[in-house]
């Protein structure tokens, strides 16, 4: 069976609101049925246009680094991690950026994450080390701090 084209999707999609709401002798679970079936060619139509919007897939993996390097690490972290431990929590990030079992995909967000942990390290200081803190590590925290241990 030939796959249908967007305009013929839209077309069925219209023909099936029209049964569901004219057709006589149809049980209300039949005119449901037919409503979803409507609803969901629909969805499938906007669910490739989006597909189709990344035109190649690096302009993908380019927009996965940008927004991964656009992390913003919560304030608490600023408080957990000095600036070396920032630096060597960039160093890991970018090591499993580069394994060769990572995904294109998440290689770009690793790598984007190494920049902005090297930006937040940046902005902090050389000179930031700020005591360990007395209650529990967040996650990051945790490894961040283990790199220097």
């Amino acid at each position: 069976m030939p796959r249908l084209t967007p305009q013929q999707r839209i077309a069925l999609a219209g023909t099936l609101e029209i049964r569901a709401a004219t057709g006589e002798g149809l049980s209300s679970e039949k005119r449901v049925e037919l409503r979803l079936a409507a609803k969901n060619l629909l969805a499938l139509n906007a669910m490739e246009e989006r597909r189709n919007q990344s035109k190649s897939p690096a302009e993908g993996i380019a927009r996965i680094f940008d927004q991964a390097a656009e992390q913003r690490w919560s304030e608490d972290l600023r408080e957990e991690l000095g600036y070396r431990h920032m630096i060597h929590l960039a160093d890991v990030f970018e090591g499993w950026a580069f394994d060769s079992r990572i995904t294109p995909e998440r290689t770009a967000e690793l790598a984007g994450w190494a920049e902005s942990m090297r930006a937040l390290a940046e902005k902090v200081g050389s000179t930031w080390d700020p005591p360990r803190p007395a209650g529990a590590l967040s996650l990051v925290g945790f490894i961040g701090r283990m790199m220097d241990e």
